[in-house]
């Protein structure tokens, strides 16, 4: 059998049969140009101001020297989630290679800005017992 190898950006070898090749659709991320659009999901918490946040985290990747200005970045505001809102920023860059690294530089902006303008993230919620549940763990024996 015939077959292609791809290295993977994790550096991992897929040997791929050719006949898939021919008979499947085959993604390239940089097969004509190497622009990319990252996206960044981030939850706040109940009871934050939603517009402020998007200002925000539109804010945030306009002042980043690598997301491109055209297509312009966007802020999703995509849903209510039993302890957040749910917001998503969608940039593009130049350079598919750089992802993680701006991810990373627009995470830590995020939690920064955050931070100084007092909005909060959720925290997970412990279950909390109802009167009559029965205990987590079992009792330790007496000593």
């Amino acid at each position: 059998m015939r077959a292609t190898e791809i290295e993977t950006f994790q550096r991992q070898t897929v040997i791929l049969p050719n006949s898939d090749l021919i008979n499947a659709a085959v993604g390239n991320w940089t097969h004509r140009n190497r622009l990319a659009r990252v996206d960044i999901p981030v939850r706040v918490a109940h009871g934050s101001d939603p517009r402020k946040v998007y200002e925000l985290l539109l804010s945030i990747a306009r002042d980043h020297p690598r997301i491109l200005r055209n297509p312009e970045p966007m802020v999703a505001f995509i849903g209510y989630g039993e302890t957040s809102l749910d917001f998503e920023l969608r940039s593009f860059i130049g350079d598919v290679m750089t992802s993680v690294a701006i991810q990373n530089d627009l995470r830590f902006a995020i939690l920064e800005r955050f931070a100084a303008e007092h909005i909060g993230v959720p925290r997970p919620q412990a279950p909390q017992p109802m009167p009559g549940d029965p205990p987590p763990f079992p009792a330790a024996p007496p000593p």
